[in-house]
């Protein structure tokens, strides 16, 4: 895993930890290198605790879910983490978004990229994030757009984490991540998130529900809990046999 090099793209500033810290921890325990983007502050749309306290400002918002979020990667060993300050509900998808996310693909050259499934309206912003990406992504790829003198990303695969609500998405999971040895990590990271205090009994509820299914599955036996994913494009056998 040495050479694996993961970037993950949330439209907000947890919604990487709930779907895909598991996996995260995976890769960076196994020597990859992981970076984390999140597009928004979610300071608008996700963060109706903190409006609650009288006098309450978009700057101490913004403030407080940087801090969490950042305590949470930390906790995990995340050390590239980044949210950019561009608006939450809505998240629209602009030249500059796409700009700046397609220089931050070629500059990582990612191996594996992770965001919001495209099916995910259990909030606006996710779907659009997804667009965003995939977008992004593709833009990477072309030698004809100027880039500040990065060299072109190579084409990679897109997965697509769980929604919250999933079935309210038509989410079909397609690749399950056993998680079971790093439950305890994305346990005490979601703790570090005080401003979405029932999101993270949600996320849990979850991570043993897809455990249970991954565990009576071709070779999932043993396994406690996951996370899963859906895949942007087909794989492709080359090397293998099915």
């Amino acid at each position: 895993m040495n050479n694996e090099r993961l970037l993950v793209v949330a439209a907000h500033t947890a919604d990487w930890l709930w779907r895909c810290s598991g996996t995260i921890a995976k890769y960076l325990k196994a020597g990859a290198e992981v970076y984390v983007v999140c597009l928004t502050y979610g300071a608008r749309g996700e963060s109706g605790e903190l409006w609650k306290t009288e006098g309450q400002t978009t700057e101490e918002v913004k403030k407080i879910r940087y801090e969490e979020s950042a305590a949470a990667a930390k906790k995990l060993g995340v050390t590239n983490f980044e949210i950019w300050d561009f608006n939450d509900c809505p998240l629209v998808m602009s030249e500059e978004i796409l700009q700046k996310l397609n220089e931050k693909i070629r500059e990582v050259q990612p191996t594996t990229i992770i965001s919001h499934d495209p099916n995910d309206d259990t909030n606006a912003d996710h779907a659009v994030a997804s667009e965003i990406v995939f977008q992004a992504a593709l833009m990477s790829r072309q030698k004809g757009i100027e880039s500040n003198g990065l060299a072109p990303a190579k084409q990679t695969q897109i997965y697509g984490f769980e929604p919250s609500q999933t079935e309210r998405s038509g989410y079909v999971p397609t690749v399950y991540m056993d998680i079971t040895d790093v439950w305890d990590d994305k346990i005490a990271a979601m703790a570090c998130i005080t401003a979405q205090p029932k999101t993270p009994v949600v996320h849990a509820r979850i991570g043993t529900h897809r455990g249970w299914q991954a565990a009576r599955m071709p070779g999932g036996k043993g396994i406690q809990y996951a996370e899963s994913f859906s895949v942007r494009f087909p794989f492709i056998l080359k090397d293998k046999l099915l």
